[in-house]
């Protein structure tokens, strides 16, 4: 199915190219618009795939965890659905009292550990967020979980008015990942010193990561 889709993409674009260079005025607008679809097509597609190598990460990492000694898999996991769904309807006390759990036993879980510390960051603890950030931000492979990890960094510290080390903060996510747009606005915000910014902290791109 995936290669008839992108087998007729293909078909089209191929008729495009082809019929473009000798195309009318009205019949190079036409093309525009047909590529115009395409685009977003294509952009749609990318993003969906991003969202979905996002979990294929998470649950490669369930995969390198070792075999809790005490508690039984399933529920330990079951509390990391259960804090991922509180995440999701923004009860964010329930959603951080299921993470800590799946943590206790799974701490090299970064996924769990970037939704708890993003909950504890929803109910202003910063100091317990920060501790957390600052391990995934020195221990994560995938660059998107940095990249996040960095750009809330980076808010916590224009909390407490340590605008510098925000701004640094903030440049380490973008060299993370530069397709963020979250640190890109924070970073714009603090060195046009707009001293009413709203931070954004990167929960949408965990909501991304929460199955629907």
């Amino acid at each position: 199915m995936i290669q008839q889709w992108f087998a007729t993409m293909n078909d089209v674009l191929d008729d495009l190219i082809l019929r473009y260079p000798q195309a009318s005025s009205e019949e190079k607008i036409a093309c525009g618009q047909q590529w115009d679809m395409l685009k977003t097509l294509s952009d749609d597609i990318i993003e969906l795939w991003l969202q979905f190598e996002e979990k294929m990460g998470c649950f490669r990492e369930l995969q390198q965890q070792p075999e809790p000694a005490v508690q039984e898999p399933q529920r330990t996991l079951g509390s990391f659905v259960k804090g991922q769904g509180y995440f999701k309807l923004q009860m964010f006390k329930h959603s951080s009292e299921q993470l800590e759990e799946t943590i206790a036993v799974y701490p090299d879980f970064l996924c769990a550990r970037l939704f708890l510390a993003m909950s504890l960051m929803h109910l202003k603890n910063w100091s317990e967020a920060q501790r957390h950030f600052q391990l995934i931000a020195a221990i994560a492979e995938e660059k998107r979980l940095q990249a996040i990890a960095y750009n809330a960094l980076g808010c916590i510290q224009a909390v407490y008015a340590h605008l510098d080390q925000a701004q640094t903060y903030f440049r380490k996510s973008l060299e993370a990942d530069p397709g963020f747009a979250d640190p890109k606005h924070n970073l714009q915000s603090l060195v046009q010193g707009n001293t009413e910014i709203q931070l954004q902290f990167g929960s949408a791109e965990l909501q991304s990561l929460v199955q629907a």
